[in-house]
């Protein structure tokens, strides 16, 4: 397993996702399942970034990455709690102009990744979504 700690602004979103995105391609995940794992690392940690710390105070994102046979990646945040997976979907039959603002991002995540998983415990937020399959020996 491979761990990163920054802190939560979004000027670490690129750390972040440079991060991940090595140790996909160390684990010989195809170009088309990294590039969907990283669209909701971004998601992820922008939205831990902007809304898990009050203005005034500063905290740290955790991520950590294994991939044996699938992709699972863990964000670990001590912000305020919040559970993304308990919030509305998006009303997609509503023209784009007249919807809601937020929770498309999170649709986006629960769609592209096999599983997303939310627990609090310790004080913290933990995030974990993951993706199979990996492609041993194929690097794109």
């Amino acid at each position: 397993m491979a761990a990163l700690n920054v802190k939560a602004n979004t000027d670490n979103t690129g750390k972040a996702m440079d991060f991940v995105a090595a140790e996909l391609k160390r684990h010989d995940f195809t170009a088309a399942v990294r590039a969907e794992i990283l669209i909701a690392v971004e998601e992820v940690f922008v939205n831990i970034a902007s809304y898990a710390y009050e203005p005034e105070e500063e905290g740290n994102v955790n991520l950590s990455v294994t991939g044996n046979g699938k992709a699972v990646i863990r964000f670990e945040d001590s912000g305020l709690p919040f559970n993304p997976l308990e919030r509305a979907g998006p009303d997609l039959d509503v023209p784009i102009m007249e919807r809601n603002i937020g929770g498309l991002g999170i649709h986006f995540v629960k769609n592209m990744m096999d599983e997303v998983e939310y627990v609090y415990a310790g004080g913290k937020n933990i995030l974990t979504i993951s993706k199979g399959v990996c492609n041993p020996g194929k690097v794109d």
